[in-house]
């Protein structure tokens, strides 16, 4: 079980110091290029909402970085027709290369993580992580159903 800790320590130290660059150059933090990406590879998905409960953002942090991206001009920010308090989160256009260079280096990532699997073995291993994620839903909602959130 220590290994398993051992693997999503480093994949996060690998991701992140791939990122770590292009963070430098456009003067963006890793949540807010997380935040960029989620928005690129979901745009169905384009609310705050959306991103606190799919990604497991903390709320604060997310409501922060929305400030910070709609005043740096990666993102417009537009009431939704059908709800008053809901807000929708659009890409600017003039950003989309940036953004393409981020999904680039995610991509980047993901395959030298996954380099040398067949795709029977990527299979393989998505059914297991499947299992992985059934097995911790059901661990956290008995936890959520203590009280113990």
């Amino acid at each position: 079980m220590r290994e398993m800790l051992q693997y999503a320590s480093r994949f996060r130290r690998l991701y992140q110091k791939s990122f770590q660059p292009l963070g430098e150059e456009w003067g963006l933090s890793q949540l807010e290029m997380d935040m960029l990406l989620f928005l690129h590879n979901n745009p169905e998905r384009n609310t705050a909402r959306d991103m606190v409960a799919l990604r497991g953002f903390a709320k604060s942090n997310v409501s922060t970085a929305v400030d910070a991206l709609e005043r740096d001009g990666w993102l417009r920010v537009a009431p939704d027709p059908d709800s008053r308090r809901m807000k929708r989160l659009f890409l600017r256009p003039e950003r989309q290369a940036a953004v393409t260079a981020m999904a680039q280096c995610q991509e980047r990532c993901f395959s030298a993580v996954l380099a040398g699997f067949t795709k029977e073995e990527l299979a393989g291993l998505r059914e297991l992580m499947l299992r992985l994620d059934a097995n911790v839903r059901h661990a956290l909602g008995e936890l959520e159903q203590k009280g113990g959130r």
